[in-house]
């Protein structure tokens, strides 16, 4: 076998792989289908009846069969992107049977899936009880409980690595094994969503509304049962609910560090103080930007605040128009581009890469005032940073921005206005799901499509995605 040929991704591997995600896809799809049958919304539970029986039948052929024990880095990769493709298309038949075409359908599943929450459906406050509840869960499913299944496929084989994605999923501890630390992490946001439920309860005002809510917020997803967001919602219960996803918007693996290494230790060995850092800092400085230019009283810069927040977590929740805030769209936008931390379930180029990037800035300056002969690294937490990470995340930044310059020619080209399909293009790439209004039912289906691919894109952060439709994954170049 050359060398060439080792890189080629196996299809019989990668299908392999993915059959051993069956008991995955189930949970995406076994508790809504419960859920529909429950409340009576019998044409709903059957709109999931033939992706289960097919993946109980999947199950059952492969009972027997192990996981591929060597499993080549591509291959988990492109695994990894067909679990979010195929969850995705799981779940977009229940969307068709609430009213919507089956490229809303598609455009609902996918945002949910990439825990995005951009929308395209109409009328979702007379949705069924079990229609909210389904675009809460797939969202918590998208926020971690999917990526913990990447862990799980990276974990079974020596042979992948996540030296090139694996900061999209958590971020590595090397004190455990990734098997372990995907298991902690995994009940890190087990804790964490039912604190989020139980605070929900407290202040929404009944109990489907509180787990709908909950699960959304704590995946940093954006769906609510109402039109307006959180607009309806009581300043107590906006406040709860971002601060549930302010709490999502750091490394889960922070959570696990802090009884095991101390808070001193946890913040020496995480991205904490830099992320919480970030976000009460810019918020602070939005609150007052926004008294400044447009005078606003206590309420609105409260609302508008929040707002900033669940920008910055990527949460997407709304507590007034996003348009409202004149003069603010670019810091709104920068906040976007940021997001949250890596091994959160948020989205953007994440703070701790951005870290990064400022060290290599500070340690560019520093070379130029030291004797040629000194010794000088990179370090992050402590630890020196490999060259490796640092071309991954000079890789992932890249893409980001040349993404996010075709979506914004795409949407410029079919005459949107400039800022607002900037807008439109970051929150999606970002997976944050505010909008400043061009997405929607009426919205071109081009353009619908396109946003499609952002959300993927940016949760599966390029690599993995394009892996998987790069012909050179497959076959040799002749």
């Amino acid at each position: 076998m050359t060398a060439t040929t080792a890189l080629l991704a196996r299809p019989n591997a990668v299908l392999q792989a993915l059959a051993q995600q069956s008991p995955v896809f189930l949970a995406v799809v076994v508790p809504p289908c419960f859920v529909a049958f429950a409340t009576g919304e019998h044409a709903l539970g059957l709109s999931f009846v033939a992706q289960i029986a097919a993946l109980v039948v999947l199950m059952i052929y492969h009972r027997n069969s192990d996981f591929p024990d060597d499993l080549r880095q591509i291959e988990a990769l492109v695994t990894f992107a067909l679990i979010f493709l195929a969850a995705s298309l799981l779940v977009t038949p229940p969307f068709v049977m609430l009213g919507m075409t089956p490229l809303h359908a598609l455009f609902e599943a996918v945002s949910g899936i990439t825990s995005t929450g951009l929308s395209v459906a109409e009328d979702t406050e007379n949705w069924p009880v079990a229609g909210h509840l389904l675009r809460g869960w797939i969202q918590w499913c998208g926020g971690f409980a999917i990526a913990f299944a990447g862990l799980a496929i990276f974990a079974g084989s020596p042979g992948a690595s996540l030296a090139i994605g694996g900061s999209s999923f958590a971020e590595r501890d090397n004190n455990v094994s990734l098997r372990a630390q995907a298991r902690l992490v995994l009940r890190v946001y087990a804790a964490l969503s039912l604190l989020a439920v139980i605070a929900c309860l407290l202040v929404l005002p009944n109990w489907w509304e509180a787990v709908s809510v909950a699960l959304s917020a704590v995946s940093t997803g954006g769906f609510t049962p109402r039109g307006d967001s959180l607009s309806s919602y009581s300043p107590l219960a906006q406040g709860v609910v971002l601060g549930i996803c302010v709490l999502a918007a750091v490394s889960l693996m922070a959570y696990v560090q802090i009884p095991r290494d101390g808070l001193r230790g946890a913040l020496a060995k995480s991205h904490l103080r830099a992320t919480l850092g970030l976000m009460v800092g810019a918020t602070l400085l939005f609150a007052a930007i926004d008294y400044g230019l447009n005078q606003s009283d206590a309420g609105e810069i409260y609302r508008g605040a929040l707002n900033f927040l669940s920008a910055f977590s990527t949460a997407g929740f709304s507590t007034n128009e996003v348009s409202s805030h004149v003069g603010l769209l670019p810091l709104i936008l920068v906040a976007m581009f940021i997001g949250a931390d890596i091994g959160s379930t948020g989205g953007g180029i994440k703070v701790g890469r951005l870290v990064i990037m400022m060290q290599i800035v500070r340690l560019s300056f520093v070379r130029l005032s030291v004797p040629p002969s000194a010794v000088t690294y990179l370090r992050d937490g402590g630890e020196r940073v490999a060259a490796d990470r640092v071309i991954a995340v000079g890789t992932l930044i890249a893409l980001y921005l040349v993404a996010q310059m075709i979506g914004w020619v795409v949407f410029l080209a079919s005459g949107a206005p400039a800022l607002p399909a900037l807008f439109e293009v970051t929150s999606a790439l970002s997976t944050v799901g505010l909008s400043q209004g061009l997405t929607g039912p009426d919205m071109a289906a081009h353009l619908k499509g396109t946003l499609i691919v952002l959300m993927l894109l940016g949760r599966l952060e390029f690599i993995a995605l394009i892996m998987l439709f790069l012909p050179g994954t497959w076959w040799k170049r002749s």
